[in-house]
C-alpha cells in the first residue's frame, strides 16, 4: 500500500510519507480529548515501530552461522555485565563494611 512503510527501506528515506501522511492521519483518528498527546510522540512511535520491524527482517536475513555468532556474542556480552554489577556490588560492600 502507498501509505505504509516500508521495512526495507530506512525511516528515514519514507520520512516525507510519515510527516505528510501517516502522523495527520493518526492525529485525525485518535479520540485526543481520552489521549491527548502530539504529533512529535506519534512520529517517535511510528518510528520505533519501524526500527523494531526493521531489525527483525535484518535478523530473519541472516545465515545461521551469523545467527549463531551473534546469539553468543550477546550471551558473552550479557555475562560479562553480570560479572561486573557483582564485582561493584562487592565493592561497594567493602567500602560500606568500613564505615560501620
Amino acid at each position: 500500500m502507498e501509505n505504509q512503510l516500508n521495512i526495507e527501506e530506512t525511516f528515514e528515506s519514507q520520512k516525507d510519507l510519515v510527516i505528510k501522511t501517516i502522523v495527520p492521519n493518526l492525529m485525525k483518528t485518535l479520540d485526543l480529548d481520552t489521549y491527548p498527546i502530539g504529533e512529535g510522540v506519534v512520529y517517535e512511535m511510528i518510528h520505533q515501530r519501524h526500527r523494531h520491524q526493521r531489525d527483525n527482517l535484518r535478523i530473519k536475513n541472516k545465515s545461521e552461522n551469523e545467527k549463531k555468532r551473534e546469539t553468543e556474542r550477546k550471551h558473552r556480552n550479557s555475562r560479562r555485565l553480570e560479572v561486573n554489577i557483582n564485582i561493584i556490588f562487592y565493592r561497594y560492600s567493602l567500602f560500606i563494611y568500613e564505615f560501620l
